[in-house]
């Protein structure tokens, strides 16, 4: 399989999985709000969101584990079915052994690390409706269960870092429907946090048990390399690892450190509707940036084999597609986004319009500047640490200094200065450094796609919703879904015109003629 076509397959998988969310919440967010009470829901968000915070705690390893296998695959060529050579099949049964055991004894500190830094902070939470042993319960049960995912890990990184990417998202989508039924039965039977834990954690180990049958039987080659215990490789692994977990440890203090400063200062009910709405914007960042994920084990082999015209070709081409996803999404939500979440969630569970835009110029610089990132830390290029951990900082400071005059309007607020003053602008500057782009070709070929995007989005979108208006038809239903339309219409002429290539669009025209069985012209 090409290297398109494996990109292809990643972020088909990934859509998948981000379309499988969002259906599934527009079902399961409802009866959460209609079956569990605010305080409770709001700790189960706070709870779920804690999920970031265990995977800090396994200090960069997982993502540098599966780059440097990348980078040793890469040595012995950029094709993906290049045939290994002796030295770099020994290169990767190292890392793999020394990887392995890294990961055993990480699992248990995280396990350690994550339950005292979970109880300190439950047993703070003033709370009315929920005892504090049944959150601890439901905590404990989540870090055994992330534990043991550490520990297995280390089978994604072998699989990954060899250009098989997107398996492990195409088992998390055949298990998500299961644990999404089981998550709408146990709280409509009144299950609560530890019920939902429990479930939690159950699924998470039969996607660890699934994905092991799968490499078995499907890669059953990779399971043949024979490696030992180097003590050099754990050192390579151990800078880069440090470096990738300060640029997340920052990204966790931006992103999603607003609930705790919400629990603790306006209290858990408050938390639902601003995390829903949220949650409904971070979904479209990450359809957006589901190339750049799935492409950044190419970049590495690509960078090893010295390969720079492709590593700009990906890269342009990721960027130029999540920021028209996110410009069709945002305009979206703009016109539309007041209309769908009161139609979702109910009335009274919209947070507002003024902090729904600061949401959508967050995720848009977001979006962009994690897209060259990827691509840049794909190279072994970890420099971000030090503006990630300063924009984390500036966030709590500015959270802790505006919630309180300004609600959840100053938590979102925080969080945008805080980005704006750091990672949005060198993120976009270092990567263009390190990979060589040419600014003047960025700003054409991206942002001008970006910005054209938008602005038709938009302008149709209101005259679409204007004339709906003249003819009488009030219905949010109908404004929702012509907005809909109208922004998914443009976003895919634009990705028509300005992404695929001309042989991609006859390929395209071509398998189209042949279904719909139309006569050649």
């Amino acid at each position: 399989m090409s290297i398109s076509r494996r990109i292809a397959f990643a972020v088909s998988v990934s859509w998948l999985s981000r379309v499988s969310i969002i259906c599934s919440g527009l079902v399961l967010t409802p009866t959460l709000f209609r079956f569990m009470g605010k305080e409770e829901l709001g700790l189960w968000y706070l709870l779920g969101n804690s999920q970031s915070f265990l995977w800090l705690l396994s200090l960069g390893i997982t993502p540098t584990l599966t780059r440097h296998i990348a980078l040793a695959k890469g040595k012995s060529g950029f094709d993906p079915e290049v045939e290994l050579t002796d030295e770099t099949q020994q290169h990767i049964g190292d890392l793999v052994v020394t990887g392995r055991l890294i990961l055993q004894w990480l699992a248990v500190a995280v396990f350690l690390i994550a339950w005292v830094l979970g109880y300190g902070l439950i047993s703070k939470i003033e709370l009315h409706e929920v005892s504090q042993e049944q959150v601890l319960w439901a905590w404990t049960l989540m870090c055994a269960g992330y534990a043991i995912a550490v520990w297995l890990s280390y089978f994604d990184c072998l699989l990954a870092g060899m250009g098989y990417v997107g398996w492990d998202g195409l088992i998390a989508v055949l298990t998500y429907f299961l644990i999404i039924f089981s998550n709408m039965i146990a709280v409509m039977l009144g299950g609560g946090l530890l019920a939902l834990a429990t479930i939690s954690v159950v699924a998470g180990l039969m996607q660890r048990l699934i994905f092991i049958t799968i490499i078995r039987w499907r890669f059953p080659n990779l399971l043949l390399f024979q490696g030992n215990w180097n003590i050099q490789y754990a050192k390579a692994l151990f800078k880069p690892s440090l470096y990738w977990w300060l640029t997340d440890l920052g990204a966790f203090l931006i992103l999603r450190t607003d609930t705790y400063f919400i629990a603790l200062f306006k209290g858990s009910q408050y938390i639902p509707s601003y995390q829903a709405t949220y949650n409904l914007i971070s979904n479209i960042s990450q359809a957006a940036i589901a190339f750049a994920g799935s492409s950044a084990v190419f970049i590495s082999q690509a960078w090893q084999a010295g390969n720079l015209a492709d590593i700009h070709r990906m890269t342009l081409r990721n960027a130029r597609i999540g920021l028209s996803i996110v410009a069709a999404g945002v305009a979206f939500l703009i016109v539309a986004g007041g209309d769908f979440i009161k139609l979702w969630l109910g009335k009274g569970n919209f947070v507002g319009l003024d902090v729904l835009l600061i949401f959508c110029i967050i995720v848009t610089l977001e979006t962009q500047h994690v897209i060259l990132i990827t691509s840049s830390r794909a190279t072994e290029d970890e420099k971000y640490a030090p503006w990630s951990l300063t924009s984390g900082v500036l966030n709590l400071i500015f959270t802790w200094i505006l919630i309180k005059p300004l609600g959840l309007l100053g938590v979102a607020m925080a969080t945008m200065f805080a980005q704006i003053l750091t990672n949005n602008w060198y993120g976009v500057y270092r990567p263009m450094v390190r990979l060589h782009l040419n600014f003047g070709i960025y700003l054409r070929q991206v942002v001008g796609l970006w910005a054209t995007v938008l602005v038709c989005c938009l302008g149709l979108s209101w005259l679409g919703k204007k004339s709906l208006f003249l003819l009488g038809i009030t219905s949010e239903w109908t404004v929702i879904v012509t907005t809909a339309v109208i922004c998914g219409v443009v976003l895919l002429t634009s990705l028509w015109m300005s992404i695929l290539e001309d042989y991609h669009r006859k390929s395209i025209q071509g398998k189209l003629k042949a279904w719909l069985k139309l006569p050649e012209f």
